[in-house]
């Protein structure tokens, strides 16, 4: 069997050589041809690829050292297809000689007698010298230093570019398995972009992976990093939403730094290539994959808002449901924009290989045997009568087949695994009911009377105590709530959330099922007993949904109903669970409840509690009930100033959670919920105890 591994392991490596090799070698030709070239790469890829998917008895240093023979390989070869490096160099130069590459096109350069004569070739060579550099200050600074050691001579990018890759794999080898990373250290068409064709995607790479490694334990270096990672290609930013999921130090760090390098240059009344960024995303188009449809149905501009909307959503649905792997889960975020990009290069895909090899999809080392297609132009088939920048019909089917293929067979496989996994099961039944019902109140004295005697008189079953927070009222709601027998503490703090999370800390140590309801006898009791019944027979949560069940006229205002659409339909697109409503009337087990840990303290404290139960595969479920005017006057919908912080706060609590989504056994910052406690069991010091 270890013979067998061995030989599998020598042939994706031989595979590997061959096909660099052969790319190296063809490209030395006086007049190169393009097919040979990319053929090999594709070829290569998808065989080496395939010979390392299962994992092999790789050591780190046989990766690491094959890697580095693949680089020197590249090295031997001619940088014949690709053009970018003369940017690169005339950027490293104007640098150094004036400060800043901003602000100025290379073409107001061709008759300037001050430019070096060994400068003169590189300045013909530049592509589109009618426009100022698009490149970060982080790549600017590092083109600078190339270019003061190695001058024009393009090498000493292709090393300089090389080493940064060999110290992404040697970085990887610390995070994941030899046999993994040997899916990206040896992949042909990522070797041949970088040491070959001299592009500078690695490291913007490398500094992702060392950031996203950092992330829980360095938070402040890693923002540093994601920084750094955007100053060599803007479009790492689409990675800063992961900085969410850990404390503030990293956003803050990754903001701090991103001021100072584009201050750096923009003191100097040049720009910072932000011109040319918006040329590239308004005008750019090439080898497209959701933009070409929409551009056929829309005008070039709108089709780009359409992508980059639809892609932005797609971002955030993704967050939601990822389980945890940072790397994975931003090695399908630059999926997901390219999938909407109005351009896609081969190498773009070194923005995702190195973080794919994380998880088991099939689709980016396809698409690593596919890109090499899009080289087919005109202009590198020298097809005179073709668009320069069109690849031939015959590459482009085989290009979008075989990356749908691959989709085609990862959905697939989700979805099979999904089926085997089945819906969450019911728990077991609690035969012995142990309710306790929390109830906030802020200046309730008309009603909150009539809701602790209507749930005392309602049946519901193992109901021992009722528990009123009196959240910081000016008027008889506490000493009213007394008289109708319900045990009253104080929560000075204002916030929904902060008297429920008050209650929750006075529960009587038996407690198993926790009724929560408002005090402003909007909801009928009787309601309760079906609510806290279900949840005793299996459910985590039921809520009661206002919106199923029969409403007063006049009892709810077209900021709630609205509130009830949008929240719902995003929990259901984001984590796939039907609600229909906040109804604050709502039982949940205590145990499911702890697990939770709530945090909110204001109006997010219902959505935060079905998001939580969404994202942790709780059972809910949900009662038709009734619904009444409410006495007296709401605090939320009875206002403005209500309805736009209530609407604000359950926006930013949906997606707060989708971007903070982990699985037991990963890394989140949990402070807050902790901070939370502490405030909590300080405070129950000082209050009467439920019994």
């Amino acid at each position: 069997m270890a013979r067998h591994s061995t030989g599998w392991t020598i042939g994706a490596a031989l595979a590997a050589v061959f096909a660099v090799g052969f790319a190296s070698l063809w490209s030395h030709g006086s007049y190169p041809t393009i097919t040979p070239y990319a053929l090999a790469l594709a070829l290569g890829s998808a065989v080496t690829s395939a010979l390392l998917w299962r994992d092999r008895a790789l050591s780190g240093w046989v990766v690491l050292v094959i890697a580095a023979v693949l680089h020197g390989v590249a090295l031997a070869g001619a940088t014949a297809f690709e053009d970018d490096f003369y940017r690169f160099i005339w950027d490293g130069w104007r640098t150094l000689s004036a400060g800043t590459p901003y602000g100025v096109a290379p073409s107001e350069f061709f008759t300037d007698p001050e430019v070096p004569e060994a400068l003169l070739p590189v300045l013909d060579g530049v592509n589109y010298p009618e426009i100022p550099t698009i490149y970060g200050p982080a790549l600017q600074g590092f083109l600078a230093a190339v270019y003061y050691f190695a001058e024009t001579n393009p090498i000493g990018l292709r090393l300089a570019f090389a080493a940064c890759n060999l110290v992404l794999v040697a970085i990887m080898l610390g995070r994941f398995a030899p046999s993994r990373v040997a899916l990206y250290a040896w992949n042909p068409l990522a070797i041949a972009e970088i040491a070959l064709h001299a592009h500078p995607d690695a490291i913007m790479a490398a500094l992702l992976f060392a950031a996203l490694a950092l992330l829980y334990a360095r938070p402040a270096i890693a923002g540093v990093l994601f920084a750094l990672a955007a100053g060599v290609k803007i479009v790492a930013l689409v990675a800063w939403p992961l900085m969410l999921r850990t404390r503030p130090a990293a956003l803050l760090a990754a903001l701090a730094t991103m001021a100072a390098m584009y201050g750096w240059f923009l003191v100097q009344d040049n720009g910072a290539g932000f011109e040319t960024t918006t040329v590239f995303a308004r005008y750019w188009d090439f080898n497209p994959f959701a933009y070409e449809a929409a551009v056929r149905l829309f005008a070039p501009d709108t089709a780009r808002l359409i992508c980059a909307a639809l892609a932005a959503v797609a971002i955030v649905w993704l967050h939601s449901q990822s389980e945890g792997d940072r790397f994975q889960t931003l090695a399908m975020q630059f999926g997901i924009l390219l999938f909407f990009a109005s351009a896609v290069n081969a190498w773009y895909l070194l923005w995702i290989l190195p973080f794919a090899i994380s998880g088991r999809q099939i689709w980016p080392f396809a698409a690593a045997a596919a890109l090499p297609l899009s080289y087919f132009t005109g202009l590198n088939l020298e097809i005179e009568a073709m668009d320069p920048f069109v690849i031939i019909w015959p590459a482009r089917i085989a290009e979008i087949a075989i990356i749908a293929g691959a989709i085609g067979w990862d959905v697939w496989q989700a979805r099979k695994r999904r089926e085997s996994n089945g819906p969450p099961a019911l728990k077991s039944s609690i035969t012995a009911p142990r309710v306790t019902a929390i109830i906030p109140a802020l200046n309730e004295e008309g009603s909150v009377a009539q809701v602790v005697t209507g749930l005392r008189s309602a049946g519901i079953e193992g109901l021992d105590q009722i528990i009123v927070v009196d959240n910081g009222s000016t008027d008889q709601t506490a000493a009213e709530a007394t008289r109708a027998g319900a045990i009253v503490i104080s929560e000075p703090d204002r916030g929904y959330g902060a008297a429920c999370l008050a209650g929750i800390g006075q529960l009587p140590a038996d407690t198993n099922i926790v009724l929560f309801a408002d005090a402003d006898a909007a909801d009928d009791p009787a309601d309760a007993v079906t609510i806290v019944r279900r949840v005793a027979r299996g459910h985590d949560l039921v809520i009661g949904s206002r919106t199923t069940g029969q409403l007063e006229p006049g009892s709810m205002t077209w900021p709630q109903r609205f509130g009830n659409v949008l929240a719902p339909w995003l929990i259901r697109l984001f984590w796939g669970y039907r609600f229909t409503d906040l109804g604050p009337l709502r039982a949940i087990r205590r145990s499911s409840l702890e697990a939770l840990e709530m945090a909110d303290r204001d109006f997010g404290w219902t959505v935060e509690m079905q998001v939580a139960a969404a994202r942790q595969g709780l059972t809910c479920d949900e009662v038709p009930v009734c619904y009444r005017k409410r006495i007296g006057t709401s605090k939320i919908s009875g206002t403005v100033k209500g309805v736009v912080l209530a609407g604000t706060k359950i926006i930013y609590v949906v997606l707060r959670e989708a971007f903070g989504n982990f699985t037991p056994g990963t890394e989140p910052d949990r402070s807050h919920y902790q901070a939370e406690r502490a405030r909590i069991a300080a405070r129950s010091a000082d209050q009467p105890r439920a019994r």
